[in-house]
């Protein structure tokens, strides 16, 4: 009886060395793969944020991209992107958003966030996201402060932190 169970026992713990090394083997080549997804996925949101950039040229501070400019197809400055992480209600919102040389916006776009489902997750709906093209940084509030962004009913917090990214950006952009 007890060879038995010992038998089960190291069934099990070479079931689970060998599962072990198959994950481990797998997980190296897939990081490489979602690196570049991600920077694809990265490159399509500068597009969409400031659809008249021909090309983008990144604004660094050592090795870390601070933004980009935009530049049209005759390389004059059209605007600027960036990707900023802003603390949310329930976790970190990664957003993208793009200015015209103006700072008026020209696109905002979540990337990913850790709202809470049904409320502050319609932070990456159109009917929210949308509302931001056109507006004026000096008009870049909510508007129950007299400004142009009206909040997600539930998700004041939510819709608060992506004016905030935006402002942080738009501040870094205006400082370099």
């Amino acid at each position: 009886m007890k060879k038995e169970y010992i038998m089960v026992m190291v069934k099990m713990v070479a079931m689970s060395v060998i599962a072990a090394v198959i994950l481990g083997g797998l997980y190296i080549p897939t990081q490489a793969q979602l690196k570049i997804y991600q920077e694809e996925q990265r490159q399509l949101a500068l597009v969409d944020v400031l659809p008249v950039a021909d090309h983008f040229e990144a604004v660094k501070s050592g090795e870390e991209t601070l933004f980009y400019q935009a530049f049209d197809a005759s390389n004059n400055l059209v605007g600027y992107c960036f990707f900023h992480d802003q603390p949310g209600s329930q976790g970190t919102i990664t957003l993208a958003g793009g200015v015209d040389t103006e700072y008026t916006v020209t696109g905002v776009k979540i990337m990913t966030h850790a709202e809470t489902p049904g409320l502050g997750a319609k932070i990456t709906e159109s009917f929210f996201t949308d509302q931001f093209k056109g507006v004026a940084v000096s008009d870049l509030m909510l508007s129950k402060n007299d400004g142009a962004i009206d909040a997600i009913t539930g998700a004041t917090v939510s819709s608060q932190a992506v004016i905030d990214g935006i402002h942080v950006k738009i501040g870094e952009i205006k400082a370099n």
